[in-house]
């Protein structure tokens, strides 16, 4: 029997309305947020993760990024969560490193049901209505949602190579540890929560 791991969630608040279809074991992606930078990032984590994402993303940007950004990783985190099921079988553990130009980002992640975030580094300012606060609380926020521990640490200078090369890690890194191995879940305790 092929396992199905796929999700599809939705969430409207009075400042933004969320839509997002996942499939682990599919690859695409359409994305639409009213963020350019934060669009390109997503579709970047997309490819790089060889998994297959739909989201529709409007929020109240003219207030700020901040409500639109949370809540997508809200619907993101939530997805994978449910789209993970009991996690039986997968890998667990995962980890890059990813150099972009002068950048270069480590991470390491653990799918623990357990989400934890820890970023290392220095990262300020903007790109394009795209701030380097909301990066990490996409991050944040989406390691809390989806029960998944992630490390990351970025250096470097160029903020555009610092983001990027940190969503590619983080990429890479799921799509090492979501990766089926067997039928056994990869925990002494039985469970992953």
């Amino acid at each position: 029997m092929k396992l199905v791991r796929q999700a599809k969630l939705s969430r409207e608040t009075r400042e933004t309305k969320i839509s997002v279809e996942i499939d682990l074991d599919d690859t695409g992606y359409d994305i639409r947020t009213p963020i350019p930078f934060f669009t390109h990032m997503l579709e970047t984590f997309a490819r790089h993760a060889e998994i297959k994402l739909v989201l529709s993303a409007e929020g109240d940007v003219e207030v700020d990024e901040h409500h639109t950004v949370e809540d997508t990783a809200i619907v993101i985190g939530s997805a994978i969560e449910k789209a993970l099921g009991d996690k039986r079988g997968i890998e667990r553990f995962g980890d890059a490193i990813v150099p972009m130009d002068e950048s270069v980002t480590l991470c390491g992640i653990d799918i623990s049901g357990r989400g934890v975030f820890r970023f290392d580094g220095e990262i300020d300012g903007e790109i394009n209505n795209f701030k380097a606060e909301n990066f990490l609380h996409f991050f944040e926020t989406l390691s809390r949602e989806s029960g998944i521990n992630i490390y990351l640490n970025t250096r470097g200078r160029n903020l555009h190579h610092m983001m990027e090369s940190a969503f590619k890690a983080f990429a890479l890194s799921f799509k090492r540890a979501i990766k089926i191995r067997g039928d056994e879940l990869r925990s002494t305790k039985g469970v992953l929560n």
